[in-house]
């Protein structure tokens, strides 16, 4: 984190976000999770470009948003993305990827909190479909092993979803190469949201496994669930409160 960026950020927060609450109204649930110091990595739900803005509002410590590249090719986007501290991430995977992902690793290594998406923006362009969160890009899980870091788990969790007018597919395909790119997209926005924030997921039992396929899909797959549980405000008790204790590593989510 750059001072600039800090106060940036700092500045949102407390002049633009007080109005920003009033109109879309944000809950935070959850928020004395986030860990007080020390490096995190927050994997949250994706389904409006105000989640980064409903995650910042919620939790207190900044954090430094993985946003996918392209965004970082359209004006003013990208200006007010590099201020705020986002660092791009290559929707596509390869070179590109490492790269981001090394970035990341440089925020962790820093004791700094590091926020992803990995749904990437597949739900952007099938906002109907019945599951109302996509499959993860587990990437996230192989990040917090190599630099052994928890993982808080976050649902941006909508009490109404409002659709803007359809981006036109000329102008979608031209930052954004995803199959459905060139019909378009319609961008969801809130009338009132709730953020709830779960437990931090200790890791250390994996470290003395071999960072294998086998266990990063495994990881991923299962904070997904948890990530699903907090959306349908499920097993709250055990992901969020803290009341009921879990087991992780054995997959009792």
């Amino acid at each position: 984190m750059e001072i600039a960026n800090m106060l940036f950020y700092e500045a949102m927060r407390t002049f633009v976000g007080p109005f920003l609450d009033l109109h879309y109204r944000f809950t935070a649930q959850g928020a004395d999770n986030i860990p007080e110091e020390g490096a995190a990595l927050i994997v949250c739900n994706h389904r409006s470009l105000l989640d980064p803005v409903v995650v910042a509002w919620s939790v207190e410590r900044f954090v430094n948003f993985a946003e996918a590249s392209y965004g970082f090719k359209i004006p003013v986007v990208k200006q007010i993305s590099e201020l705020a501290g986002a660092f791009p991430i290559s929707i596509y995977g390869g070179s590109e990827s490492d790269q981001n992902i090394s970035k990341a690793s440089e925020l962790l290594a820093r004791g700094e909190l590091v926020g992803i998406f990995p749904e990437g923006v597949q739900s952007f362009f099938n906002p109907h479909r019945v599951s109302k969160i996509a499959n993860f890009k587990t990437g996230f899980a192989k990040l917090a092993l190599e630099n052994r870091v928890p993982i808080v788990p976050v649902a941006v969790v909508p009490h109404e979803e409002r659709e803007l007018p359809k981006i036109p597919g000329f102008i979608v395909s031209a930052y954004v190469k995803v199959p459905g790119a060139s019909d378009g997209l319609r961008l969801i926005t809130y009338h009132g949201v709730t953020c709830r924030i779960g437990r931090p997921i200790d890791l250390s039992p994996f470290f003395d496994e071999p960072i294998s396929k086998a266990v990063i899909d495994r990881i991923a797959g299962r904070i997904r669930r948890i990530v699903i549980k907090l959306y349908d405000g499920e097993d709250l008790d055990k992901h969020m409160t803290g009341e009921t204790p879990f087991d992780f590593a054995n997959g009792m989510v």
